[in-house]
């Protein structure tokens, strides 16, 4: 649901960025795939990515360099799209980075519902004290596996 909601914000706001839109609703995630390559942590495992203030600082950077500098030569490999043109899309804008922020808070607020624990409000709040609606209106037997 990351993508279309990034496709969707970009025909309300045409000013957006595209790009910046679809690789920010991703970025948080690359830290799912991380901790499960590297640490041996479960799949369904998030950290810092998935709240506010990682997603605003560290996402949103993250998520500039990825659409910058790869995403152009994916898109132009992938879709065979004239690379100087998704390049020139990609460049270094205030609405680029505004872009790539708003990707990676709307993954957050997709995430939400979804989780048995949310991130969302790190370090300020405990992430087991906020549990996703879906997760309770789902948790039939009341086992929502904390």
């Amino acid at each position: 649901m990351h993508y279309p909601v990034a496709w969707g914000l970009s025909k309300l706001d045409k000013r957006l960025n595209l790009p910046g839109l679809i690789v920010g609703s991703f970025i948080p995630d690359i830290e799912v795939l991380i901790l499960f390559l590297f640490f041996n942590v479960g799949i369904d495992n998030h950290f810092i990515l998935h709240s506010l203030v990682g997603a605003l600082t560290i996402g949103t950077l993250i998520s500039i360099l990825v659409t910058i500098y790869l995403y152009p030569i994916l898109a132009s490999l992938i879709f065979r799209v004239d690379k100087s043109k998704v390049k020139e899309k990609c460049k270094l804008t205030p609405v680029l980075i505004l872009s790539c922020m708003l990707g990676n808070v709307f993954h957050i607020l997709l995430d939400l519902p979804m989780h048995p624990y949310s991130l969302v409000l790190w370090p300020f709040v405990d992430p087991y004290s906020i549990i996703g609606v879906l997760v309770l209106v789902f948790a039939v037997d009341g086992d929502i596996k904390l």
